[in-house]
């Protein structure tokens, strides 16, 4: 398993990002219970440098090997990448790019000439060595120990103990000819880095409850205007059906079947947008796959709210306002979220197009709507061709360097996102290796999300070397090993739950997990993986939110809400 995280546009993270935690009992490890190491094992987990040896499994009593320390260390430096291989005898170790690194940093000369010996256990004096080197620290004053007099090591041994990294093994005594353990070298980690130790929460203050199941049609959206008590499930087969009091009402609030392609996966009724004002002008939109043409084109229609039935919509009203042209060969990568910003402007997430690999190199072109967000103006008058305008401040409102629609751009297929104050959080499904979620303050217009010259934080095209200088580096990327379909969430603003306010929800499809985190001065915190304390009996498809601001989670035939444990 790999979780990555990253911040800003082109830079690496600061300590303290990244990692995950399982929230219960025994923490995100079981077999490290009651260890005096157990506080500082996690705070690795927090920093995204260590994943453990099983599932739910530190091995907290095995010995550390040369190799195995590399990659804690190039985790936790989060060192750039080299072209040079220093040693002959770690070809083919899954740590060997990680040798290769701490080697370019000056960290290690090996064991030998030409060799980096690493199947070898390393021991306490080493450990003190390569700390050193990796921090940069200063000489110390005094002596500490007598036991590694005139050690190769002594002045590394007596730096550690001089910044508090270490106090010894007993009184007087460092041990240096000593092996490190899994568990001792979280604590010289923690302590070197300066990590704060940190504990998932014990019990899990939410579960799932089922609202509804067995729906036909499938699930792809749930959305209510704001202090609405109703909710509008959108169907993949082109229903918007009210559930109310937990059961639907008789009728649907409309019928698009007759217009939506329900062909591939990733096709039909994908979207359902109210509009900040539909108390009043009763307006929402819509986002499906067009039947009706040879094509499979996207289109964006806008519908009124029947004046004499709140619970119907009046079909006769249908507006059409954008269709965002597709190659009927690639039923996938559509996209289909749509969202009002606080600025009042209509958001609509469009994928790539499909097609492996970008085939059209849609995804960091400006010139097409495909792998962008799209930000319009639909506040104009009715009779308006085309029916929207474009907001001044959209990065290519000229229309000169890119279509005047597009907002954000180099996307693969943000099947969800969502605003929460400042920040617009776009889940970004991947390709071959990694799935990614991305933070950015939504006042910035123009951003490059870099597919596909990258694939989560990692260069794709070129697969080495690439200019990540201009791209925004995800917040979180993680691998194929754990998930193969991020399915983006909300920030829950809800009530019901006060220990869940301000934090993220997010899965995936394929992983069959739930994660949630707070984004907090610029960092991803409180990262966890409810999946060991929080039943879930289907794989997530989507989210939603009510009225009200509490979270529901769709499977693909059921609904659920997120209630109070």
């Amino acid at each position: 398993m790999v979780t990555v995280v990253a911040a800003l546009v082109g830079g690496p993270p600061a300590f303290g990002d990244g990692g995950v935690q399982y929230p219960g009992p025994s923490g995100t490890f079981s077999d490290d219970d009651g260890s005096i190491h157990e506080e500082n094992i996690e705070a690795l987990v927090v920093a995204g440098i260590v994943e453990g040896c099983a599932e739910n499994l530190y091995c907290p009593g095995d010995e550390i090997t040369r190799a195995q320390i590399a990659s804690f260390l190039d985790r936790a430096l989060q060192l750039p990448a080299t072209g040079t291989d220093f040693f002959s005898d770690d070809d083919g170790s899954v740590h060997e790019a990680a040798i290769n690194r701490i080697a370019a940093a000056g960290i290690t000369q090996g064991c030998e000439t030409d060799l980096y010996c690493p199947s070898k256990p390393l021991d306490r004096a080493q450990m003190a060595a390569l700390l050193v080197r990796a921090l940069g620290l200063s000489p110390a004053t005094k002596d500490y120990f007598t036991d590694d007099d005139g050690s190769f090591h002594e002045a590394s041994i007596n730096i550690l103990a001089e910044n508090g990294i270490t106090q010894g093994c007993d009184t007087g005594l460092y041990c240096p000819k000593n092996r490190v353990r899994r568990s001792a070298m979280a604590s010289f980690l923690a302590r070197a880095l300066d990590l704060e130790p940190a504990r998932p929460p014990a019990a899990s203050p939410w579960r799932l409850e089922l609202v509804l199941g067995r729906i036909q049609g499938g699930t792809t959206d749930l959305q209510a205007p704001a202090g609405d008590d109703r909710l509008f499930l959108v169907t993949k087969d082109g229903l918007i059906r009210i559930i109310s009091d937990g059961a639907f009402l008789p009728e649907p609030f409309l019928d698009l079947s007759d217009s939506v392609l329900d062909g591939g996966p990733e096709q039909g009724l994908l979207g359902l947008a109210f509009h900040p004002d539909f108390d009043t002008n009763r307006k929402f939109y819509v986002f499906y796959t067009d039947a009706n043409g040879p094509d499979g084109h996207s289109r964006v229609f806008e519908y009124l709210a029947d004046a004499s039935d709140p619970d119907r919509a009046d079909p006769s009203s249908a507006r059409h306002i954008i269709t965002f042209e597709q190659r009927p060969t690639f039923p996938t990568h559509k996209g289909g979220q749509m969202q009002f910003g606080s600025d009042g402007y209509l958001y609509i997430a469009v994928g790539d197009g499909g097609g492996s690999r970008d085939p059209f190199e849609h995804g960091e072109n400006p010139q097409t709507e495909l792998g962008t967000i799209v930000r319009i103006d639909v506040d104009v008058d009715p009779g308006a061709d085309p029916a929207y305008g474009i907001p001044p401040g959209n990065p290519f409102a000229d229309g000169r360097e890119g279509l005047p629609e597009v907002w954000a751009y180099g996307l693969r297929n943000p099947w969800r996102f969502s605003f929460d104050g400042p920040h617009v959080y776009i889940g970004d499904v991947g390709h071959l290796a990694a799935e990614e979620v991305n933070v950015a303050d939504a006042s910035l217009a123009g951003i490059n999300y870099g597919w596909d010259t990258m694939e989560g934080t990692a260069c794709y095209e070129p697969p080495v070397d690439c200019d990540r200088d201009q791209l925004f580096i995800p917040q979180i990327a993680y691998s194929h090993d754990v998930g193969v379909a991020v399915i983006g969430g909300y920030v829950y603003r809800g009530t019901a739950i006060p220990e869940m306010v301000g934090r993220y929800f997010y899965a995936d499809f394929v992983g069959g997990w739930i994660r949630t985190f707070l984004y907090k001065d610029g960092r991803v915190t409180e990262h966890y993986d409810w999946s060991r304390s929080v039943e879930l009996s289907r794989f997530v498809w989507s989210f939603g939110v009510d009225g009200h601001g509490e979270m529901y989670v769709l499977a693909r035939y059921d609904v659920w809400k997120v209630v109070p444990n």
